[in-house]
């Protein structure tokens, strides 16, 4: 018999959550998922700090006594995926999270998550984790634009076009600029590890950026909600 399970991932700057067919995201403060009747089991992914993290744990025990919450590590899986780190501890565990929801024994995958930062990671058909990159993500290269030149300031995210053509204003040179870094750097990135190991049927992508992205990468991808809180069904059964 299933055991009422609520899914949290702890990001750094929302906070998202799934339990059953309801799902919802807001601020860390928000309260709103500590309503919920029945929750006998918390599955907890942060890339938060240690305080924030333990605050959210009290919060849950709190909220439901006696409610089981699990943390899931970066760690070899049952069914093979194996992290590339030397100390796996040291890698995020959103990271970790989105590549185990969509490895599947035999498939080389690329799992990509366009949000505060750009992350790309990707694993063979053997479940050898290949390694991946890290960069900042659009709205942190607009800031520190803004924060470090006197005469940039950011765009909003909507003002651009599809085919992110030159900038005819500096405001526009900024926003394309910063859009084609990431289809560039995942297209590079991609391509630089297929050229060493296999071809990936499907990029697969998630986070606040992935749907302008998608059409951009001109192969095929899917698109999913949260690879997070999917990999935690995974990774902690």
């Amino acid at each position: 018999m299933s055991v009422p399970t609520l899914d949290c991932d702890l990001g750094n700057t929302r906070v998202k959550w799934r339990f059953g067919t309801s799902y919802g995201e807001g601020a860390f403060e928000d309260r709103e998922c500590f309503q919920l009747l029945g929750v006998a089991r918390v599955r907890l992914a942060s890339v938060l700090s240690h305080e924030l993290t333990q605050t959210w744990i009290r919060r849950c025990e709190l909220a439901w006594p006696g409610v089981i919450v699990d943390l899931p590590q970066v760690q070899a899986l049952p069914n093979g995926l194996t992290p590339a780190y030397k100390k796996p501890d040291t890698m995020g565990i959103d990271r970790w999270l989105a590549l185990a929801a969509v490895w599947q024994p035999g498939v080389a995958v690329c799992s990509v998550s366009a949000g505060t930062a750009l992350t790309i990671d990707f694993a063979d058909a053997q479940g050898q984790h290949l390694g991946g990159y890290i960069a900042p993500g659009i709205d942190l290269g607009r800031r520190a634009l803004g924060d470090h030149t006197a005469r940039v300031r950011s765009q909003h995210s909507r003002l651009f076009d599809a085919q992110l053509s030159p900038g005819k204003d500096t405001k526009t040179c900024v926003e394309h600029a910063l859009r084609l870094a990431h289809v560039g750097l995942i297209k590079e990135a991609v391509g630089r590890v297929e050229s060493r190991s296999q071809r990936f049927d499907v990029i697969h992508l998630s986070g606040g950026n992935a749907r302008w992205l998608a059409p951009l990468l001109e192969r095929e991808v899917k698109i999913h909600r949260n690879l997070v809180l999917d990999g935690l069904v995974k990774v902690l059964p």
